[in-house]
């Protein structure tokens, strides 16, 4: 099989595709019947496609048929390209009007490299190993969970996941039981722990919390040794992620626990530092207590290589457009040193955007679905970004409108939930994501007087 550039525009989607339960003869059919599936799939791969181009490792494949070059390998692909340089074609207004931003913003290819087939036939065998499996070695084999963690290299609860068991082994190298678990989770619950993880109320009860670098810890290790061996022996056993997929599903588990989770009076008067080690460390738990990692505070790390990170609530922010009390509020709020008071942060954090974009909504008239904060957010954010071009209000649209980790939910919480601990980490992050759209908003405010 030979490989040849064709233009975009003269490809043609398969109409007989095997993702289709019944065919699709024209262009504008194929879009549809993908946009059924699964729109925001689609509008992703459209994304990928305008920014880093088409993967030059897997080529679509097309044959000739009825004078017409046919794509019978690559579907997606091709479909989401023709939707970029057409928009016209897609009938779905929301994903309309996104393939058009997402046009604007990047130059979308015009053609594009395919490996030619003289027959379906002859790349039927391709087609198959490429959708059907690992076909005993011969085909695709995935890469498991941690493989892929691996891999990325990023900070996801997964990564988190695999960075507390590489903790606790440092810190038990010697608790021969306890390694077996651990082991086992490696192999079969690792989601579950990353799940458990994430959840700011479980880190809190086991007396941890993750930074970019490393670990924080509420407590000595020995204080923490009955709580981790009880999770990871029932992690190992009885304790599957149906048990601890819902917020209060953990919470129960934290409660069918207390007995062995660390207690308060143990709790040290600040979280120590525990350094992300690139490699398990054989000392023992012993000579670790005595001198080593955990004692060291986490002033004491060098931070010449991280990161800048907010030490106090939107420092970076000041709103020169918005009412007196709103300034004030927020100068207020400038005050609170994250660490010192994470609970007045996280308030903090809630009030200044909740003040701040009711405030905008009254002066300019918005009055549409101001019910819930997160419509406030929502309706200040297309106002002041109306074709989605500020790419660094991305994250606040992503946190405000969905239900994730921290979102408006969860600001919610911070302020009206007893049992909700917020961490610094989530505070930090917080901080930093809203800092654009209150800048923003200031500016927008200044440009469009009331």
């Amino acid at each position: 099989m030979e490989q040849r550039d064709f233009a975009v525009a003269d490809l043609r989607l398969d109409g007989h595709n095997p993702r289709h339960a019944v065919p699709t003869p024209t262009t504008r059919e194929a879009i549809a019947a993908l946009l059924k599936k699964d729109p925001d799939k689609l509008v992703r791969l459209a994304q990928d496609i305008a920014q880093k181009g088409l993967n030059p490792t897997e080529l679509p494949i097309v044959v000739r048929e009825d004078n017409q070059v046919v794509v019978i390998e690559g579907n997606r692909r091709i479909a989401a390209l023709k939707a970029l340089s057409d928009p016209s074609l897609v009938d779905e207004p929301r994903v309309h009007q996104m393939m058009g931003i997402i046009k604007r913003r990047h130059s979308i290819p015009r053609t594009v490299r395919c490996v030619v087939a003289e027959s379906r036939e002859e790349a039927r065998h391709w087609i198959r190993l490429r959708h059907t499996g690992e076909n005993d070695g011969v085909g695709i084999q995935p890469w498991t969970t941690e493989q892929k963690t691996r891999f990325a290299e990023k900070k996801s609860p997964t990564e988190r996941a695999l960075r507390f068991m590489q903790q606790v082994s440092e810190w038990y190298s010697t608790d021969e039981k306890l390694r077996q678990d651990i082991e086992t989770v490696r192999a079969n619950r690792l989601t579950t722990l990353a799940r458990m993880l994430s959840d700011p109320k479980v880190r809190n009860s086991l007396g941890i919390d993750f930074q970019e670098d490393g670990i924080l810890a509420e407590y000595d290790p020995e204080a923490m040794r009955t709580s981790v061996r009880r999770l990871f022996a029932d992690l190992a056993t009885h304790l599957s992620v149906s048990r601890v997929k819902s917020k209060d599903q953990r919470r129960e588990y934290l409660g069918a626990i207390k007995d062995d989770l660390p207690q308060n009076s143990e709790r040290l008067p600040q979280p120590r530092f525990v350094p992300q080690q690139q490699a398990p460390n054989p000392t023992p738990l012993a000579q670790q207590v005595q001198g080593a990692s955990i004692a060291a505070p986490r002033a004491s790390v060098s931070t010449s290589s991280q990161p800048t990170r907010d030490k106090r609530v939107f420092q970076n922010v000041v709103l020169r457009n918005v009412s007196a009390r709103t300034a004030m509020v927020l100068n207020e709020a400038k005050k609170v040193v994250i660490a010192d008071s994470p609970n007045v942060a996280a308030i903090m954090i809630r009030a200044v955007i909740d003040i701040a974009v009711t405030e905008a909504a009254e002066k300019q008239g918005w009055r549409r679905r101001q019910d819930k904060l997160r419509d406030r957010i929502g309706v200040a954010l297309r106002h002041i970004d109306p074709e989605n071009k500020e790419k660094q209000l991305d994250e606040a649209r992503r946190m405000s409108q969905n239900d994730g980790a921290l979102s408006v939910k969860n600001l919610h919480s911070f302020m009206h939930q007893w049992d909700v601990h917020p961490m610094i980490v989530d505070i930090t992050t917080l901080s930093v994501v809203y800092t654009p759209m209150l800048l923003q908003l200031d500016k927008f405010l200044g440009e469009n007087p009331k």
